[in-house]
């Protein structure tokens, strides 16, 4: 997969490009402003863009808010030293396919690569934990079908689509799209997140047991 970097300090650049070494990434630029960036992703088109918050001419966020509204297809995932409540809210509204912290293990910024190249999301825990604090608990509010309750409860269990297709007595791609929707309204990235968290969801999402 294609990877542009953009980051301003050679010393980070330096070292991620050590660490994508034999990864099946292939670095193909970098760019230290976010102007930059954005005609970096212009003129290279590579698949992912692995970006810093924080750059000159340009903040992470305003690249982002450009490539949404240009309808970019590249893969984002954020590269920071810190984020505060705002930023890490907007970030994830701006979907955002992944944020890691600069501090954190390095395999931590593998494994992100590897979830957003796969089509998943990956959050670094301590924002995911922040990210779901900050909502208050408003996805715990959100009212769910006897449907919807259901399939969550099959997530939880570990069951695959194929199984619950089975369960369900209906085909495996009806299953697929039950749990598209279900993520949009639940606000989850994919269905590790969505069994994680599915007794917070279960015990406070409908007035209604099963």
């Amino acid at each position: 997969m294609r990877l542009l970097l953009a980051d301003d300090h050679p010393m980070i650049r330096a070292a991620i490009e050590v660490l994508l070494r034999g990864t099946g990434f292939e670095l193909v630029g970098m760019a230290g402003t976010g102007q930059a960036t954005i005609e970096e992703v212009e003129r290279l088109r590579p698949d992912m863009l692995l970006l810093d918050l924080q750059m000159p001419d340009g903040s992470g966020l305003d690249v982002l808010r450009r490539l949404k509204a240009t309808k970019s297809p590249v893969r984002v995932v954020m590269l920071t030293a810190g984020i505060d409540d705002s930023d890490l809210l907007e970030a994830k509204s701006l979907k955002v396919q992944g944020i890691v912290l600069k501090n954190s293990d390095p395999a931590f910024l593998l494994d992100c690569l590897a979830s957003v190249r796969d089509g998943r999301s990956w959050f670094d825990p301590e924002l995911a934990r922040r990210a779901r604090q900050l909502a208050g608990g408003s996805a715990r509010r959100i009212p769910l079908a006897p449907r919807e309750r259901q399939l969550i409860g099959f997530v939880r269990k570990g069951l695959r689509n194929r199984e619950i297709a089975e369960q369900l007595g209906v085909t495996e791609g009806t299953v697929k799209v039950y749990l598209h929707a279900i993520f949009e309204k639940l606000g989850v990235g994919n269905r590790t997140e969505l069994a994680i968290r599915a007794d917070e969801f279960l015990s406070g999402g409908s007035a209604k047991e099963e």
